[in-house]
């Protein structure tokens, strides 16, 4: 089951309210507690003001660690490569991602490539725009390297890319015109 972001921040926002400690309410306030709770009750509005669109916002990526170990990727938006690769990094992917223009590509080779039939680096889930990643399907030594190309400079839309995987240091994207039927386009 993937979990949401709006659930992921509804959960958060529960679980601090729970440790703010209450005390209850003395019979008589002064006035001085009624401008400090008036202070408190437009902190709280200005707070749910800004938390509210956040949640309707659908992020630019997700990435879920899942119970029997792999990494289920969702990418809303071709944004925040470098953002992407940290998460991954942090659920035990070592991954390049980029995202190039269209009518683009990064030079090859990057790197020592891994024969594709060797291993399959990630996995689409069915119906879905979800893909998965086994971490222990990687050597210590193997990094992710995933190019996507945007559509009409559209960051919610991709045109199609490439999946592989480096052995050893991966080369960074020097951006060269893809080659389109023999004929280069600009």
């Amino acid at each position: 089951m993937t979990v949401s972001f709006r659930d992921k921040l509804l959960a958060e926002l529960r679980a601090e309210a729970a440790t703010v400690p209450w005390e209850p309410r003395p019979a008589r306030r002064p006035a001085r507690h009624l401008v400090a709770a008036a202070g408190l009750a437009a902190a709280v509005a200005a707070a749910v003001a800004v938390v509210i669109p956040l949640m309707s916002q659908t992020p630019a990526f997700a990435v879920v660690k899942n119970p029997d170990g792999t990494v289920t990727v969702r990418i809303n938006e071709f944004v925040r490569p470098k953002e992407l690769e940290k998460r991954l990094r942090e659920e035990g992917v070592r991954a390049v991602i980029d995202y190039v223009p269209y009518g683009q590509t990064c030079r090859e080779p990057r790197g020592e490539i891994v024969p594709q039939p060797e291993r399959m680096p990630l996995r689409r889930a069915e119906d879905s725009m979800d893909f998965w990643i086994d971490p222990k399907d990687f050597g210590p030594d193997e990094t992710l390297v995933v190019q996507m190309h945007s559509a009409n400079d559209d960051p919610a839309k991709s045109n199609g890319g490439s999946v592989g995987v480096v052995r050893g240091p991966v080369a960074p994207c020097e951006l060269v015109p893809v080659a389109f039927s023999g004929v280069e386009r600009e």
